[in-house]
């Protein structure tokens, strides 16, 4: 369905029935990211999935903010009379959700965050990476969407990617291709890490259980979700073996294990 808010218009999709589960996809995503893991939970949840801004069917809606979509998420939440809810993020989505909770944290019950981060802690780092997106954008626009795709996944980030079983890593590359330049374009400009607020400092603060998931062969995140385990008041680490970036499609059946843990704790 179409939700209306804020004077912008997202693609949402409500199922299921127990306790609300916020999913949000990563950087060239959508919806459709955590299928490979909804199926697999034990228990019942009631699945709240967005399209972020410059994804999917919500698309190209013009530079949203961090701090502008988390607003338009708890207006989400508040048209569908949801006062608490749990929230799942990936990646860009980790630090989505990080962020709604950081400030909107009377909203949210538990926080998993999978190969994610805080933002960058200096000035200068975040002027750094708000330079590199900025090239990436203009990449974008001017070579288009299968360019910038084929860049996107010879990223090292990425390496593991190709022991995906060959029908998930198609859906995955189709998933990407399915993204306009446009859109992502925006999404880099408004959410990129170098633009998000730096929650460093802030961590501390966040009440809520925490669950960070990161894949053994991450190794950059593995240190970031590290040093984030220690500042957050009450939050637990797993580490996935074998798996890179993208636990929940590099090891579905594991990743869903633990989430539906932490979940029912």
């Amino acid at each position: 369905m179409r939700m209306k808010v804020n004077e912008r218009e997202y693609w949402v999709e409500d199922e299921g029935e127990g306790e609300v589960l916020v999913l949000l996809h990563g950087f060239t995503g959508r919806t459709s990211t955590f299928d490979s893991i909804t199926s697999r939970f034990e228990n019942s949840y009631r699945f709240l999935k967005v399209d972020l801004p410059g994804h999917g069917k919500t698309g190209a809606i013009g530079v949203v903010t961090m701090e502008r979509f988390c607003r338009d998420l708890k207006a989400m939440l508040d048209q569908l009379g949801l006062e608490k809810v749990s929230l799942l993020g990936y990646s860009l989505g980790g630090r989505t959700a990080l962020s709604f909770a950081m400030l909107y944290p009377e909203y949210v019950i538990r926080l998993i965050l999978e190969s994610a981060s805080p933002g960058l802690p200096t000035t200068e780092e975040q002027l750094s990476r708000q330079a590199k997106d900025k090239g990436l954008s203009e990449k974008l626009m001017e070579e288009g969407i299968e360019s910038f795709v084929n860049l996107w996944e010879s990223l090292p980030l990425f390496e593991t990617q190709q022991f995906l079983p060959d029908d998930v890593a198609k859906t995955l590359r189709e998933e990407r291709l399915s993204q306009t330049a446009e859109g992502l374009s925006e999404s880099l400009l408004g959410m990129g890490t170098g633009h998000q607020p730096s929650w460093w400092d802030q961590l501390p603060s966040l009440k809520c259980p925490v669950l960070l998931v990161t894949g053994e062969e991450d190794e950059k995140f593995q240190r970031i979700n590290k040093d984030m385990a220690e500042h957050f008041s009450q939050a637990a680490h797993r580490v996935v073996k074998g798996a890179g970036h993208t636990v929940h499609l590099e090891n579905p059946g594991i990743f869903a294990k633990i989430v539906d843990g932490f979940m029912i704790k």
